[in-house]
């Protein structure tokens, strides 16, 4: 009896995935794309969170995936525009030593310790800090970071200080609409003064009659 073809390493992860994902409190959701992946986890917490993986839609692309995990008091806050203004990112991504591993295996990873976030909260301080925020506080709360918790106040004092940060650059058309007479700039009296060469001494007539007659001999000597 002939097997199947051989699954691929991509395809062997997502099945773990999907077996680990039969646990409850986590759910796979149905994507339009196999380049878009997303679960669902309830932590033993009580907190929710949403975890996502996506890369370029294309079968030759290079880029690896990229990971994002989203945490919600409650699981309907994941349902709407309006309620997911409470929710905040939480800057958490699979460690280094298991970024080899297909994509499958190290969601399934990051999926089963969110699971468990109590445990994961006794290493990782954002896990901690994220629980045991108010839902209300969670409204004005951007992101849950390693060395601080960022807030949408401080996204948007960031963003009104850039706006109104005046960079000097060089404008071309300002520039062209200096008012200046170029011949004046070009002839503009140098602040040393220039030593002027002597004009030239005007000649007499009876120099210049002395000099046509001594051309008249020198030509008549060379004649003779």
């Amino acid at each position: 009896m002939q097997t199947s073809a051989i699954d691929s390493p991509y395809d062997k992860s997502i099945k773990f995935l999907k077996d680990v994902c039969k646990i409850d409190g986590l759910d796979l959701l149905k994507t339009s794309t196999i380049y878009n992946i997303t679960v669902r986890v309830r932590g033993r917490s009580g907190r929710h969170y949403e975890v996502t993986a996506s890369r370029p839609i294309s079968l030759f692309s290079n880029e690896s995936w990229k990971t994002s995990v989203i945490g919600a008091a409650w699981k309907t806050d994941f349902n709407s525009e309006k309620t997911r203004s409470f929710t905040a990112n939480l800057c958490l991504n699979t460690h280094e030593e298991k970024r080899h591993l297909p994509i499958g295996d190290r969601l399934a990873s990051l999926v089963l310790s969110l699971h468990n976030d109590l445990k994961l909260a006794m290493d990782i301080p954002l896990v901690a800090q994220f629980i045991v925020c108010p839902r209300e506080d969670l409204l004005h709360t951007y992101s849950f970071q390693d060395d601080m918790v960022v807030t949408q106040d401080m996204i948007d004092e960031q963003q009104e200080y850039e706006d109104d940060y005046d960079y000097d650059y060089f404008d071309e058309d300002e520039f062209d609409e200096v008012d200046f007479h170029e011949q004046d700039w070009l002839f503009a009296e140098p602040d040393e003064p220039i030593e002027q060469e002597p004009e030239p001494i005007q000649r007499t007539w009876t120099q210049e009659l002395g000099d046509f007659l001594m051309r008249q001999i020198d030509e008549g000597r060379k004649s003779s």
